[in-house]
């Protein structure tokens, strides 16, 4: 991504950059949507604008390693399923588009962010600060580092920016009535009065044995609780790279491994400098030489730089930079920099990219290597991560050939590598055995093409230095379990069912002996009492459902409000609401609301906005292959 190569630059920053409020910013589209390169397939065209098989492609990329970073581990698994791969490349490629139609927008009504903007943006961006501050140095090396011009960078932001433009006056137009937000704000801290009765199920259970009739009655009507899914056996061939002791590897290879990575072990030589730079322009030239024969004369460095330098950052520390190593900085300002021989010594007129400058060397801190012996155990631990990788991947290639050589059977395969054939009794993809249960074995697992076709499969890889190559040996298809293997669970399933239902018509009861009056001689008969709830508010600690359930009751008039509610575990409640208090006054969180509602709004108004971009405009999708595709 654009800014990810900054975030390089910067060793490990990990500060966000927000320039946008909802859509997609040009982070997604990589480094590709700021580099010229031939455009060989087309994903998308928008409106005759034409998105690159390779542009979807870096940010397919982005969007994984983003992922990844999100999700860790289990993102490994996710990638097993191919369906679940692709729902990522249509989403990026969806999200491209719109973001395609919103720039043309902006062409369009000839929305652009002025200099002072996207300057003011540029210095506010978080990989460029340094103590809370703009730090110019910081970002003249970030910019090199991450091969980016300032003309890429200051265009990149200027079209986020007249992106932002559009979305904040459409987002930022919309509005709630104060009469609306007022009634939302009143019914928000609305408190009802209410009694409810409950029917344990448990109550119900003794009653609801079931006849062996009904039993095999309810397995007819519900064959879908009795279902077998697929299942298949299988043997397996799995190769792990093991281990190999650091203590096992030859001193002398160590040796040779420090002498031919002494760069790796080595620190280069940093230099301070301080500069004085002029902005490039018509008087440019003639300004820098007068500094420089001002310096001639014998003038102090850091106070020409703190009131005649145009990087006003540095200027305010007498020019002084960070340290610095070679090939860091840009080329020109590079090279002069570490051609000064002694400290206090002043180079020439330098261009760079950036200006003109002056240069002085403030102080030198030499190359450092640090001995072997420091560093022998490192070096050791990873020979012996090499030796161990190097090992597992010529197995892995032999197993994958032996695999593909012998399709019919293991046995080949294990007889020269010396590895187990190991069997599985029938499994699903639910209740795999713990070794094999990956996405990715398990996909091949279930193919047609393996147990169709008899074949081992091709080799898997499993990470961590692991493969697994499966051959399937039975399958079975999904169906319904014979009525003597489920008979148990279908009788404790029929019971349950006869116990709702003998719940459900209790609770039909005592409805409508509530209704005319007669609740309490029926609450008596059964055992039961009345819950008294008074002041319950949408936060109370009750069960959500039962909140809900009384919220969404109309208030009551010369009727009770009565309903019956099903709760998760069964059990049944009979709900009176008494009353409803509605307060009449706003409270202090009324402008809260507005906005928040305001802010709900100017969503809904983005979302139509898309959705009418898309609908006028002329989106055409197309495979890598050319082929039309609608998503």
């Amino acid at each position: 991504m654009f800014f990810e190569k900054l975030r390089a630059g910067a060793q490990g920053t990990t500060s966000k950059i927000v320039l946008g409020l909802i859509i997609l910013s040009f982070a997604l589209a990589g480094v590709g949507s700021y580099v010229t390169r031939p455009v060989v397939e087309v994903a998308a065209v928008v409106n005759g604008d034409e998105i690159s098989a390779q542009a979807l492609e870096n940010a397919y990329r982005n969007e994984r390693a983003r992922l990844e970073s999100q999700l860790g581990p289990q993102f490994n698994q996710l990638l097993g399923d191919p369906a679940y791969v692709e729902q990522i490349r249509r989403s990026v490629l969806e999200q491209m588009v719109e973001q395609r139609l919103i720039d043309q927008k902006v062409a369009e009504l000839k929305l652009r962010a002025s200099d002072e903007q996207v300057r003011n943006a540029i210095r506010n961006l978080p990989e460029f600060q340094q103590d809370g501050r703009f730090n110019n140095e910081r970002y003249q090396q970030l910019l090199a580092r991450s091969g980016i011009s300032p003309e890429q960078l200051r265009d990149s932001v200027r079209q986020d920016l007249s992106r932002q433009m559009l979305l904040s006056a459409l987002v930022g137009s919309s509005f709630t009535l104060e009469a609306e937000a007022g009634r939302l704000d009143r019914l928000s801290r609305q408190q009802r009065d209410a009694q409810y009765v409950r029917l344990p199920l448990s109550d119900f259970s003794e009653r609801a044995e079931p006849s062996d009739e009904e039993v095999e009655a309810y397995y007819r009507q519900q064959p879908q609780q009795f279902q077998r899914p697929e299942q298949v056996r299988i043997n397996y061939l799995l190769l792990d790279a093991g281990a190999v002791s650091s203590a096992d590897i030859d001193e002398q290879a160590i040796a040779d491994y420090y002498q031919a990575n002494l760069a790796t072990y080595s620190r280069p030589e940093q230099r301070k400098v301080a500069h004085i730079m002029v902005n490039k322009g018509r008087d440019a030239e003639q300004k820098i030489q007068a500094i420089a024969e001002r310096l001639a004369a014998g003038e102090a460095f850091a106070e020409l730089a703190r009131t005649e330098s145009d990087d006003s950052f540095s200027g305010a520390r007498g020019g002084e930079l960070e340290w610095m190593e070679a090939g860091t900085m840009d080329p020109a300002f590079d090279q002069a920099a570490f051609a000064l021989a002694q400290v206090g010594d002043v180079s020439g007129v330098v261009e760079s990219e950036f200006g003109l400058h002056l240069i002085t060397l403030l102080e030198v801190q030499p190359a450092q290597t640090r001995p072997l012996a420091e560093v022998r155990d490192s070096i050791a631990e990873r020979l012996a991560r090499d030796e161990a990788a190097n090992a597992f991947y010529a197995r892995e290639q032999r197993l994958a050939e032996l695999a593909f050589e012998f399709p019919d059977s293991l046995d080949m395969a294990a007889q020269e590598l010396g590895l187990e054939v190991k069997s599985t009794d029938y499994f699903s993809t639910q209740d795999a055995p713990a070794e094999i249960n990956d996405p990715r074995v398990l996909t091949q697992a279930f193919s047609e093409r393996l147990r169709q076709q008899g074949v081992n499969s091709d080799l898997i890889e499993l990470g961590s230095n692991r493969a697994i190559v499966i051959h399937v040996t039975e399958y079975r298809p999904a169906a319904v379990r014979d009525f003597a293997e489920v008979r148990e669970q279908a009788r404790e399933l029929a019971l349950a069912a006869k116990a709702r239902e003998l719940a459900a018509e209790a609770a039909d009861a005592l409805l409508a002996a509530w209704r005319d009056g007669e609740e309490q001689a029926w609450l008596e008969q059964h055992g039961l009492a009345v819950t008294e709830l008074s002041g319950l508010t949408r936060e109370s600690e009750e069960d959500p459902a039962l909140l809900d359930a009384l919220f969404a009751m109309p208030a009551p008039t010369e009727q009770p409000s009565l309903r019956t509610l099903a709760l998760a575990g069964g059990d049944q409640l009979v709900l009176r609401l008494n009353g409803v208090t509605t307060p009449e006054d706003s409270s202090e969180l009324l402008a809260q609301i507005r906005e928040g509602q305001s802010s709900l709004l100017g969503q809904r108004e983005y979302q139509s906005l898309l959705a009418a971009l898309k609908a006028a405009g002329k989106i055409e999708y197309r495979r890598l292959s050319s082929q039309t595709d609608n998503f």
